[in-house]
């Protein structure tokens, strides 16, 4: 017996039909008990039955959520709150970690090593997307994800045109059709007029950067143009690692600097109380281009609120994750300038640092005796659609 052919038993007479015939006798059979329309009706059941579990596949595909990296380089006051507005950016555009995207987090507290490590992991596994905060993480996933293209959404970077992860400064739309992101370019010239502002005789400030972060690169080079054209000297100081900055700052402060200034370097960030504290003792102040310094003591600070930033980021992604090409996305500046002021610090420098009340009126955060004041937010809105 053919495997085509199954047994049709009768009272009469044991028969073999094939498949063709007992579809045929199914068909008459029905038709002559039940009529056209209900046989019709019973067909499209059947169509449905065999059609639907590729549908629920299809549904359920739909469905399961978006795997997204997150990779921040650095546990320091300045990422933690691009990061927080990150999340906060996301979630505001319906992207919620554990119903409709599943988010893993990874940290490389300030470690390249361990950034170019986690980056290999990341691009080599299975998430649909990955997003990095700070310069030396995007250029590690840039330079491990070169072959896999992972979809990559970049933000808290100070230059990523200068970082050389094929961001074109000469047009902002030529990046790697995969890769997009936020620039933040700090307002450096205009942080050192407030500080020519405060303090005329202002005419040596010192600085401590890592010449391996190239986003701390150009903005010392920044600063450079700016003191060349206010008569400011600056001197520099470079470290390789965070547990350098207390013996740098030091060494500033032997070379008689009025002030000092931080830029956003992340070896520097995450050793920014210690050298806010140490030139304080010494009857320093620092200014620097993070708002959020002045809570730990700068006097005074004019940059990105990377809250605001990492917020706008966020938004940014849930486009992309949604299914916006990175590709049409323009590489673009977003460091919406937001000055920061520390009065307890104020009082100690008052003899030779002189800050004006229009300071206090444009200042969107103050530090005094009572605490922290923060004026009230602007909508974050990403607006390049």
């Amino acid at each position: 017996m053919s495997d085509d052919r199954l047994p049709i038993v009768n009272p009469q007479q044991e028969t073999f039909m094939s498949w063709p015939q007992q579809v045929h006798l199914t068909a008459v059979t029905l038709l002559k008990h039940f009529g056209i329309g209900t046989v019709l009706i019973l067909a499209a059941a059947a169509i449905l039955l065999i059609s639907d579990p590729r549908r629920n596949q299809a549904a359920k595909s739909s469905t399961v959520p978006k795997k997204i990296a997150v990779i921040n380089y650095a546990s320091v006051p300045v990422l933690d709150e691009g990061e927080a507005g990150l999340m906060a950016g996301l979630e505001e555009a319906g992207l919620v970690d554990g119903k409709n995207v599943a988010l893993k987090r990874y940290n490389a507290e300030g470690d390249r090593a361990t950034a170019i490590l986690i980056a290999k992991e990341v691009v080599s596994s299975d998430v649909d997307a990955v997003i990095t905060l700070s310069t030396p993480v995007l250029q590690a996933v840039a330079n491990a994800n070169a072959e896999s293209r992972k979809t990559h959404i970049f933000t808290l970077t100070t230059d990523p045109w200068g970082a050389e992860v094929g961001v074109r400064s000469e047009n902002h739309a030529d990046h790697p059709p995969y890769m997009t992101g936020h620039g933040t370019l700090q307002p450096v010239a205009s942080l050192f007029r407030l500080a020519r502002e405060a303090n005329p005789q202002l005419k040596k400030v010192g600085v401590v950067w890592n010449p391996s972060e190239s986003n701390s690169e150009s903005s010392t080079k920044l600063a450079r143009e700016v003191c060349t054209q206010l008569e400011i000297e600056l001197i520099e100081v470079t470290v390789d690692s965070s547990s350098a900055v207390l013996d740098a700052t030091k060494a500033l402060l032997g070379r008689e600097v009025e002030a000092i200034w931080a830029g956003g370097d992340s070896t520097v960030g995450a050793a920014i109380d210690t050298m806010i504290s140490t030139a304080r003792e010494a009857g320093v102040p620092v200014f620097t281009n993070m708002p959020v310094n002045v809570k730990q003591g700068a006097l005074f600070s004019l940059g990105a609120d990377y809250f605001t930033v990492g917020k706008a980021s966020g938004l940014l992604a849930a486009r992309v994750i949604r299914g916006e090409s990175p590709a049409g996305i323009p590489v673009d500046n977003f460091a919406p300038e937001n000055l920061a002021l520390n009065k307890v610090s104020q009082e100690l420098f008052k003899s030779k640092w002189l800050i004006g009340s229009d300071w206090e009126q444009r200042a969107t955060l103050v530090v005094d005796g009572q605490g922290i004041r923060a004026a009230a937010q602007k909508p974050v809105n990403d607006s390049r659609k």
